[in-house]
C-alpha cells in the first residue's frame, strides 16, 4: 500500500490549529467544530470538511453547495493572504456554519453584508495605494526642483510642481469619488494615481508654453512677478478641462473650412 492509502483521514474533532489537514496545508484558525463537521482557515481559504460516516454528511454537502456561487464571487475579491481581513473571515465561516445547519436565507444575508465589506476594504485601499503613488510622484519632482541650479530648468521645475501639487489638490478635494476597480491589484491603483500627476504636470507645461507664446493668459506674462505663472501652473495641474478648454477656444480663434482655396 502506498503511503497516501496508509494516510489516516482526520475527523473533525481531530483538527488542530498549526497542524495539517487531510490535503496537507496547515490549519491557521478553526471557526467551527462539530460532530460532524468543521469549518477553518489556511493561508489562501476558508474551508469546509465533512466527516463521510456521519449521518448528515449528504444533506450538510447539499447546503454547503447552495453557496457555492456566493462564496466563489467572494473568495475572488479576498486578499491572497487571508490573515489580513480576518474580520470579514470570522462572517464568512459564520456564514457557512449557518448554512449547512439548513438555515439557507440567514446564511445568505450574512454573505451579502460581507460582500459589501469587502467592496468598501478594496476601495478603501484602492484609494490610499491611489492617493500614497500620486504623493510619491510629487515629493520625486520637488527633489528634483531643490536639486536643480540652471535658472531656467529651475523655473521649470518649479512649474512642474505646481501643477504637481494642484493634481495632487485635486485627488484631495475629490478623495470620496475617486473610482476605484475593486477588481485591481496594488501596481494598476498606483500606477493610475501616479499618471494622474504626470498629466498634471503635463497641463502646467501646456499653461506655461501659452503664457509664454501670449496665447492664453497674456496679462500673466506682462506682469514682473512670476507668481502669476505659478498660479496659472497649478491651476491647470488642479482643474482638469482647464487644458482642454483653452485647446477648444485656440481652435474656434483659427477656424478652418474643406472649401478654403489658397489665393492666386
Amino acid at each position: 500500500m502506498t503511503e497516501e492509502n496508509n494516510k489516516i483521514q482526520l475527523k473533525p474533532y481531530d483538527y488542530k490549529t498549526g497542524a495539517l489537514d487531510n490535503d496537507g496545508v496547515v490549519v491557521q484558525k478553526i471557526y467551527t467544530k462539530a460532530e460532524g463537521f468543521i469549518i477553518y482557515r489556511t493561508n489562501s481559504a476558508i474551508r469546509l470538511d465533512v466527516d463521510d460516516d456521519h449521518p448528515e454528511m449528504k444533506t450538510y454537502m447539499a447546503n454547503h453547495f447552495k453557496i457555492g456561487v456566493d462564496l466563489a464571487r467572494i473568495y475572488s475579491w479576498l486578499p491572497e493572504n487571508l490573515s489580513w481581513a480576518e474580520p470579514i473571515n470570522k462572517q464568512i465561516a459564520r456564514a457557512m456554519t449557518t448554512n449547512v445547519m439548513g438555515n439557507y436565507g440567514e446564511a445568505k444575508k450574512m454573505l451579502d453584508h460581507a460582500e459589501e465589506r469587502i467592496i468598501k476594504l478594496k476601495i478603501i485601499q484602492g484609494r490610499i495605494q491611489y492617493t500614497l503613488s500620486a504623493f510619491l510622484v510629487v515629493f520625486i519632482i520637488s527633489i528634483f526642483a531643490l536639486f536643480l541650479s540652471s535658472s531656467s530648468a529651475a523655473f521649470l521645475s518649479k512649474v512642474m510642481l505646481c501643477g504637481a501639487l494642484g493634481g495632487v489638490l485635486s485627488i484631495a478635494v475629490g478623495y470620496n469619488s475617486l473610482a476605484i476597480d475593486i477588481d485591481a491589484n496594488w501596481k494598476t491603483n498606483s500606477l493610475i494615481g501616479g499618471s494622474r500627476i504626470v498629466i498634471a504636470v503635463i497641463a502646467s507645461l501646456f499653461s506655461y508654453f501659452a503664457i509664454q507664446s501670449g496665447v492664453a493668459f497674456s496679462f500673466v506674462r506682462e506682469s514682473e512677478s512670476s507668481n502669476g505663472i505659478f498660479l496659472i501652473a497649478m491651476i491647470a495641474g488642479f482643474a482638469e478641462m482647464l487644458v482642454p478648454n483653452m485647446m477648444n477656444n485656440l481652435a474656434r480663434e483659427n477656424p478652418t473650412t474643406e472649401n478654403e482655396q489658397p489665393k492666386a
